[in-house]
């Protein structure tokens, strides 16, 4: 083989060389291109998919499952708002046992409630918390004596707060079933003259519901949880010494049709679960000293 011959052998030998390393990194660049456009679609879809899971909750739009509501054997309740003078109203306890069951009447109150040298308070149990009167037995002693006999007989357990008089900041309870006109059997005298020596009612009085004719009070009570102008025409018969604050949140609980004034139902209910009595030595007089509402005799000349 001539020289000629074999450099035309080796030029042949480098050219299908290079065309064959040429082939190869065509071949490397092509599958690379194919896993780079493999990775982007696959990329792609699982994006896609995270956006329209709704169970994934850190992307998922609208309240995620820790946001959600749990199941509960009770209904839930909001959060309470309070009231215009900054009062949260109470959310009531369920009813007590005794809740619904019929009251009786009585032809009159039972005497000799009242010993003497004794004081009393009326402890009264709520579905919104515990309140304690101190009941004003010189002041009003037919209205103490009965309401001590009906609270004894367990009348006003599982009674209902029915009304929520706002516009006098009044709460208003003590029938027997749970209405305006329910008579006891038995009215009472007016005792006026606390209310009508301090001009009116503080928050906290507890006072005698009666009808526009005298001497027609009964069972019914209302209790005050705020300034009001009602006039002295009403018994006064007790004064809250303890529960200020439960007093106020059963207040503070709307009525149930606001723009209704004849309709001063709560919109949440709430029960005397109990009224007890508490009988202890008589205090030394004090803020709840009985009043002296005659006028003194004149001096003999």
């Amino acid at each position: 083989m001539s020289g000629k011959q074999n450099r035309r052998d080796s030029k042949a030998a480098r050219d299908a060389a290079r065309e064959a390393a040429r082939k190869r990194e065509q071949r490397r660049t092509l599958v690379t291109a194919g896993i780079v456009v493999g990775a982007l679609v696959i990329g792609g879809t699982l994006i896609a998919l995270s956006l329209n899971n709704p169970e994934d909750p850190d992307i998922a739009e609208g309240p995620t499952p820790s946001d959600s509501a749990l199941p509960s054997d009770t209904p839930s309740s909001p959060d309470p708002v309070p009231s215009g003078n900054g009062v949260a109203p109470c959310i009531p306890a369920p009813p007590p046992a005794s809740a619904g069951q019929p009251k009786q009447t009585y032809a009159a109150a039972e005497p000799g409630q009242l010993a003497g040298g004794t004081a009393h308070n009326a402890v009264v149990e709520t579905s919104c918390g515990r309140m304690v009167f101190r009941l004003l037995e010189d002041d009003a002693p037919e209205t103490v004596n009965s309401f001590i006999f009906l609270a004894r007989e367990g009348f006003y357990d599982g009674l209902e707060v029915f009304r929520n008089a706002t516009s006098i900041s009044a709460l208003q309870t003590g029938a027997g079933d749970n209405q305006g006109t329910w008579d006891i059997g038995y009215t009472l005298p007016d005792e006026f003259g606390r209310a009508e020596f301090f001009g009116g009612y503080e928050p906290g009085a507890l006072a005698m519901a009666k009808t526009a004719d005298p001497n027609s009070g009964g069972s019914q009570f209302f209790m005050v949880y705020g300034e009001t102008s009602l006039p002295p025409e009403y018994t006064l018969f007790g004064q809250l010494v303890e529960g200020l604050d439960v007093l106020e949140s059963i207040g503070a609980i709307p009525v149930q049709d606001p723009s209704d004034p004849s309709n001063e139902a709560p919109s949440a209910q709430v029960y005397l679960d109990s009224v007890t009595i508490d009988t202890f030595p008589q205090e030394p007089p004090g803020p709840n000293a009985p009043v002296e509402t005659t006028a003194p005799s004149p001096a003999a000349s």
